[in-house]
């Protein structure tokens, strides 16, 4: 069994390093291949690349953006399982990925868990299921998301087979869109029960809050149906409007 981990990078060495760090000791060597996708950087991505010899396949050069770069790692990888760890994400611990890969050999169609969110200094700020509005779900489906993304992009691993390209239409939430229509695909999802990932909360999705949230709202209509996500988005504003601390 194989585990294609994919990581997108722009113009930032720094966190692809962090991203990358895990995988440098050649523990997971035979478990896993490495593919990294970089959008042409100019802050000395390519160069670091290329003296590197634990990354099983990389490019480097212009792309249409992130969901773009992702779906080049898509079709670069080779593993049964694919996830997703752009730069700046990483795993949460060597044992996380150990309890990964174990729980795979048992062949589910694919794998969640919980996500740590971390600063940019890496200093932990608690679980997304107590920093958010949204729980982890104890068992996850498609519908799972009709309130919201309630499971880290970045803590879902599903069979590469299984994994459709992402929706280069969405700029912020193509993401979302993808998981749903992976689960739709998927029999069997198994919960890891513990923490897999780190985020990175760099900004990035506050300063495009509101395209953010009219793009969530076109993909959840176009799963849940438009009448049904306009009642389910009254009751994310409610929440978010009696849970204002949280992400």
């Amino acid at each position: 069994m194989i585990l294609s981990v994919v990581s997108i990078a722009y113009n930032n060495l720094e966190g692809l390093k962090k991203t990358l760090d895990i995988f440098k000791s050649g523990s997971f060597a035979h478990s896993i291949e490495l593919i990294v996708v970089d959008g042409g950087s100019s802050d000395g991505t390519r160069s670091f690349l290329e003296q590197q010899n634990f990354i099983n396949k990389w490019v480097s050069e212009p792309d249409k953006g992130i969901y773009n770069a992702m779906n080049k790692g898509l079709k670069m990888a080779e593993g049964d399982y694919v996830w997703f760890l752009n730069s700046g994400d990483y795993a949460y611990n060597s044992q996380s990925v150990k309890a990964l890969l174990e729980a795979l050999e048992s062949g589910p169609d694919a794998i969640y868990a919980e996500t740590m969110m971390v600063d940019v200094n890496g200093n932990e700020l608690g679980i997304r299921s107590e920093l958010s509005t949204r729980k982890l779900p104890s068992q996850l489906t498609w519908k799972s998301f009709s309130l919201g993304m309630n499971v880290g992009h970045q803590s879902f691993v599903i069979k590469r087979n299984l994994a459709l390209p992402y929706d280069e239409q969405y700029r912020f939430v193509s993401d979302i869109d993808w998981m749903i229509k992976c689960l739709k695909q998927c029999k069997q999802v198994l919960n890891l029960q513990s923490i897999l990932s780190c985020f990175t909360l760099d900004g990035f999705s506050t300063k495009n809050r509101n395209k953010s949230n009219n793009e969530r709202f076109r993909v959840l209509s176009r799963h849940y149906g438009f009448w049904t996500n306009l009642f389910n988005h009254i009751y994310i504003v409610w929440r978010k409007l009696f849970n204002k601390n949280r992400i």
